[in-house]
């Protein structure tokens, strides 16, 4: 959202992001599209609970026999993702919260990221007309306190979604009662015409909390006795009133076009007016509605034949749908009867809300090119036939208005004091569609993030549902990096088909195991340092890399690999998927697959910050730290592994569950026969030796109960054995050309030694890395102290998990995970690398603008009801520093405690959590009249508990009464 130049007088605005919260559950433009289409009845009664808070506001000969029927939304909020404190919230309008979370999910929709939007000349513009918050926070009698005012303000709408935002564009909330929404929509158009914003947040919203506005409805008749709205039914009774929140995000449509946003719709024109003097205040008039249209339709340049359908007012009352149906027939119907509808007869009238709901209903229709039905229209009131239609099924957009431009619809919304609204909505040019799933799709591994577990399992539900529209995993999979969060609570799913991945994230949602979810887990403040750990020989296997061949990022580096390692040979080297057929094929195979995979997850942006490398894995090790070119690695491990294959037949290797000292006394009698060739982990140790002496001790160590294990098809490795091969192999890399590592990497053949200088990394080094014992657990120790108090991941390289468990047994305050040859292993490891707060940077061009990364919420927390509770408990004085600490506690992220020798300067209060502190003390009927100088800069917080515990009363005298103070 850079673009800073005004658009044509009369271009059209793009709608490329809405979000909702109505009645029924319907969160989301594709549920709102289902619930039209399907016609489903959305409206029900005031809950009980909520009803039994209602009725004692209520005249006790207007409280009705049955809870007011109402289109109803949960009131919950997630306001800690937001920083907004249980205190705070608990005296905000619903409404600001529904708007914040609203307005993040509309934003999702149109595939920005929030933090994109700071600093930016972007508006927003509110709709609303509800004041149901000012009516509890400014009641008589009531406990006022920091929140009171800001909590019920209706400017508060706008401010407080740019305030969360760092928006620089004009924040406004405007009340024209039910076509405020609309008129904001008005506002928002001219200001990106004209170049004064870059972007629009166009939200509306309506509460019901206070009974006091439907009671007063009641009386004047034009709320439904049936509970029921029928817009422009002949048994039309007038409507239900209803609550919730619509975002609309919108942009210049050049601008979206340029950033491949997908376009909803485009608002090309728009009209405002008023119905002057009328009959009564309340009365509206069709000729003035009419002139609200004809103005939206020369603001759009467009003729009345080209709307298609009207998304009407539609109140279902009889003077305001027979008047209405007149201005509409008026403004629009030359050419017959007009086809209306109306949201309301399945969400009810959402009052200040109600223009942008029509707008995104308007939206959906023209987007989907169809007419969706208006419920409980069963006869066409009397008069009304030669001006209106309604379709009570759903209809293929109207032939004749699509010509010459495609389809147009428009929008009504006509306030009850007679200021009136409409809006002309146009079809935009379709996005292409995501790719289909590849028919031998390989495993991608697809992200979820959220702030809290509970927040995590509602985005994965959310994903769930929308994955399908991706197409392929591969789409879902880019678009979550590019496009998710990547909050501190970490999952992920690693996937193939779509199916599995759903499978996957329902049971993230659940909280039910699954073999392809990578558990949800909370990563640490800062990116962890990455060390890289190539294992040595014995993960082999003939199809390692097989299905990695086909991205070519892998292919690309195996080959590179192989042809310079072809050419030390000079005979053909081995390939993933051939058999392997002796060391030479294993040692190549286990390089070749640890070059690749490196160049993966290179490609993807994770890049060690240290490697290290066992035995044969060192060639790689050496090969990322950019000590040894892939010509001079490749050379290396010919000739290592061409004269180690003649020791096959010398001996071999026995791993043995013990601490090396144990396993040293053991192999005291074979009189350096066996020798230790690994120190793998500190009870893990690997023997090597000729076979004869490595039977005996076998067969000695099960006797003994001692747990060993033989490893297979290897060679008496890193032992006396391979001494009188190291001349020859010393000889054979004689000019070997090495480079100083470009970053960090330990020896385990020597993890002490200065490892930068490059003669350290020459002929002589590789001739007696090969002879010299793996110090495996000495080189994980120096590794770890080189990253200093930084949180570490220890990445295991190669074709299968071999070190994993080693590593983990060694360094118990490290993450550890494996990155393998199995494009499922591949997968699963990004994911875990992923919850250990390591992102990916790639690959993100598959991502699609019509999958929406929906955030999750949070919702089973709430804030806590200040205005009930006047006092607090007078704590003992032994138990002030604990109610001092609680009470800090409720304004800061204290993961160890309070340190009460600090000041609240210290551990970050602001001036404003200051304010709120001192007012929550002053709920203590004994430190009613504490102030700001309680909290001079440089007293702890013990010294404040001291002066608190001082103004307590002693066992025998009489409490302190009560008594309002003023903030100072």
């Amino acid at each position: 959202m850079t673009t800073d130049q005004p658009a044509p007088p009369h271009a059209p605005v793009a709608i490329i992001g809405m979000g909702c919260r109505l009645p029924g559950g319907v969160n989301s433009p594709d549920q709102l599209w289902k619930t039209l289409i399907e016609g489903r009845d959305c409206l029900s009664r005031i809950p009980q609970e909520r009803w039994e808070l209602m009725v004692e506001r209520l005249h006790p000969e207007q409280v009705p026999e049955h809870p007011f029927a109402a289109g109803i939304v949960d009131h919950t909020f997630d306001h800690a993702y937001f920083g907004i404190s249980a205190d705070e919230a608990a005296e905000m309008d619903t409404q600001q919260g529904w708007l914040l979370e609203v307005a993040h999910e509309a934003l999702a929709d149109a595939a920005l990221d929030p933090a994109e939007l700071a600093g930016t000349r972007t508006g927003v513009y509110v709709g609303a007309a509800s004041i149901d918050q000012a009516a509890t926070n400014f009641g008589a009698r009531a406990r006022v306190g920091v929140f009171t005012a800001s909590g019920a303000g209706m400017a508060i709408l706008a401010n407080r979604l740019s305030h969360h935002l760092d928006l620089a564009g004009p924040s406004l909330t405007l009340d024209t009662a039910c076509s405020s929404s609309l008129t904001a929509l008005h506002y928002a158009v001219r200001d990106l015409r004209s170049g004064e914003v870059e972007a629009a947040l166009v939200g509306g919203t309506n509460v019901l909390s206070n009974p006091v506005i439907t009671a007063s409805f009641t009386e004047t008749g034009v709320l439904s006795s049936r509970g029921r709205c029928a817009p422009f039914d002949h048994n039309a009774d007038g409507y239900v009133r209803s609550e919730g929140a619509v975002v609309l995000v919108l942009t210049r449509t050049g601008e979206a076009t340029t950033r491949g946003h997908r376009i909803w719709a485009r608002v090309s024109g728009t009209g405002i007016g008023h119905g002057g003097k009328a009959p009564h205040l309340l009365a509206p008039r069709a000729d003035r509605q009419a002139q609200a249209i004809q103005r939206a339709l020369d603001d759009a340049g467009m003729r009345p034949e080209r709307v298609g359908w009207v998304q009407a007012h539609g109140t279902g009352t009889k003077a305001g749908d027979r008047i209405e149906a007149r201005g509409i027939a008026q403004a629009l119907g030359e050419g017959g009867p007009v086809a209306v509808g109306s949201v309301k007869s399945v969400l009810g009238h959402l009052e200040g809300a109600a223009g942008a709901l029509g707008v995104m209903a308007a939206a959906l229709a023209v987007h989907h090119g169809q007419v969706p039905p208006t419920l409980h229209h069963h006869q066409l009131r009397a008069g009304l036939e030669h001006q209106v239609r309604v379709p009570v099924r759903a209809e293929p957009w109207p032939h004749t208005s699509q010509v010459n431009g495609g389809r147009v619809a428009g929008v009504s919304g006509f306030g009850f004091g007679g200021s009136n609204a409409h809006a002309i909505l146009t079809q935009a040019p379709a996005t292409d569609p995501p790719s289909v799933e590849d028919p031998t799709p390989l495993p991608e591994t697809v992200f979820i993030s959220a702030h809290s577990p509970a927040a995590l399992a509602s985005a994965a539900g959310r994903l769930a549902v929308n994955a399908p529209r991706g197409g392929s995993v591969g789409t879902v999979a880019d678009t979550s990096l590019t496009r998710g969060p990547h909050h501190r609570w970490r999952a992920a799913v690693t996937a193939a088909d779509l199916g599995t991945l759903v499978q996957g994230l329902r049971s993230l949602q659940d909280g039910t195991p699954d073999p392809y979810t990578i558990t949800p887990r909370l990563t640490l403040g800062q990116r962890p340092l990455v060390v890289f750990v190539y294992s040595g020989h014995g993960g082999h296997h003939p199809h390692a890399g097989t299905e990695l061949m086909h991205r070519p990022v892998f292919a690309q580096s195996v080959e590179e690999a192989r042809a310079a390692l072809a050419q030390q040979t000079g005979s053909p080297v081995w390939a993933p998927g051939q058999d392997i057929t002796g060391f030479s094929d294993a040692q190549h195979c286990t390089h070749l697959i640890q070059v690749g995979l490196t160049a993966l997850l290179v490609d993807r942006g994770i890049n060690p910050d240290l490697v290290l490398g066992h035995s044969v894995g060192e060639i790689a090790a050496a090969h990322t730290a950019q000590i040894l070119d892939t010509g001079a690695a490749a050379r290396v491990l010919a000739r290592r592994s061409e004269l180690l294959a003649q020791l096959t037949e010398a001996g071999g290797l026995l791993a043995v569950r013990a601490r090396a000292d144990e396993v040293q006394a053991l192999l005291g009698p074979y009189l350096g026969r066996l020798t230790i060739a690994s120190y793998s982990a500190p009870n893990v140790q690997v023997v090597a030796g000729p076979e004869e002496d490595l039977d005996h001790l076998h067969t000695h160590l099960e006797k003994e109960g001692m747990w060993c294990k033989p490893v297979p098809d290897v060679i008496p490795a890193h032992s006396p054995l391979i001494g009188p091969l190291a001349p020859a192999l010393r000889e054979a890399l004689a000019g070997l050309v090495s480079a100083p590592p470009r970053l960090p990497i330990v020896s385990t053949a020597d993890p002490d030694h200065t490892a930068g200088h490059p003669h350290t990394w020459g002929p002589a080094y590789w001739a007696d890395q090969a002879r010299q014992p793996v110090r495996f657990t000495q080189a994980l120790h120096t590794a770890a102290s080189a990253m200093g108090q930084r949180p570490v991941v220890f990445v295991e390289i190669g074709p299968k998990v071999l070190l994993a468990e080693h590593i983990t047994h060694t360094l118990t305050d490290v993450a550890v995970t494996a990155v393998t040859s199995d494009s499922f292993g591949f997968a699963r490891g990004i994911g875990q690398l992923y919850t250990t707060g390591i992102t990916p940077t790639g690959p993100t061009t598959r991502a699609h603008p019509e999958l929406v990364i929906a955030p999750g919420w949070d919702h089973t927390r709430s804030g806590s009801t200040t205005t009930d509770q006047p006092r607090a408990l007078t704590p003992a004085r032994d138990q002030v520093q604990a109610h001092l600490t609680e009470e800090v506690a409720r304004l800061a992220d204290l993961p160890e405690g309070l340190d009460l020798d600090s000041t609240w300067a210290r551990i970050g209060l602001g001036s404003h959590n200051l304010l709120q502190l001192i007012s929550r003390l002053r709920r203590v009927p004994a430190w009613a009249q504490v102030d700001i100088q309680l909290f001079l800069p440089e007293q702890t917080f013990r010294q404040v508990a001291s002066t608190l515990s001082e103004l307590l009363p002693g066992p025998n005298e009489p409490a302190l009464e009560w008594a309002p103070s003023v903030l100072p």
